[in-house]
């Protein structure tokens, strides 16, 4: 139990600042292509405190943490201004994939200096499957033998992990996430203004059938990165 709890809060910490590190790409793009309203509001920065979002990123990841090995979680929404951008439909769209594209660049950063840990470091190669197994909450790896560093191992697993999963989290489309966002600027006014009525009865029904989505898409992603991991 101590052990389930000790990672309960450390996928925790790594969602936190995940989360933060994708709303400050948000802002930081935004404020590239010309929208400085999410510097001006204090988010262009990985403090947590400024992205932070009680609900999004406390109730909501233990909600969903009791049902799961896995935690999911956001943050406040990134003000957009877009009469601001140079090109408003365009820029807005890249300035909110900033956020995803942050989440995947961060899991491959990870994914890097695991690697170079593995060639590196000694009782590598055991501390890495130890540690994949234990953000999977499988405990039946044996906890000797392990590199003085183990809890860095840990830590950047975590970050793939919870990095991976945000990132197919963010681009589902749904009108409260950033791949709802996105279709809005393909879809018809009357049907975009149907879709984002609808955001209610869509958060309800990813409540039930959301994780079985995100799993069939996440999986194979982690299972490429585990691949790369183990192999170069």
């Amino acid at each position: 139990m101590p052990l389930t709890f000790a990672l309960i809060l450390f996928e925790l910490v790594v969602m936190v600042l995940s989360i933060s590190l994708h709303d400050m790409a948000q802002a930081w793009m935004a404020n590239k292509l010309g929208d400085p309203t999410g510097r001006m509001m204090g988010r262009m920065t990985i403090n947590p405190a400024r992205h932070f979002e009680w609900f999004g990123m406390v109730i909501w990841p233990l909600l969903y943490i009791y049902f799961t090995p896995l935690i999911l979680g956001w943050g406040k929404p990134v003000p957009m201004t877009s009469r601001n951008f140079r090109n408003p439909s365009r820029d807005e769209m890249v300035a909110t994939l900033a956020g995803p594209g942050a989440q995947l660049l961060a899991a491959i950063v990870a994914l890097l200096i695991l690697v170079v840990l593995r060639y590196t470091q000694a009782d590598s190669t055991l501390s890495l499957v130890v540690a994949s197994q234990l953000a999977q909450r499988n405990f039946a790896m044996p906890m000797t033998g392990l590199s003085t560093i183990f809890p860095l191992y840990l830590f950047l697993y975590f970050c793939i992990l919870v990095n991976l999963l945000l990132f197919v989290f963010n681009l589902l489309p749904l009108p409260f996430l950033d791949g709802g966002k996105i279709l809005m600027h393909f879809l018809p006014f009357n049907a975009g203004q149907t879709f984002q009525r609808m955001g209610f009865y869509l958060m309800f029904a990813f409540l039930f059938l959301g994780f079985g989505v995100i799993m069939a898409i996440f999986v194979p992603i982690l299972k490429i990165f585990n691949a790369l991991l183990f192999t170069l």
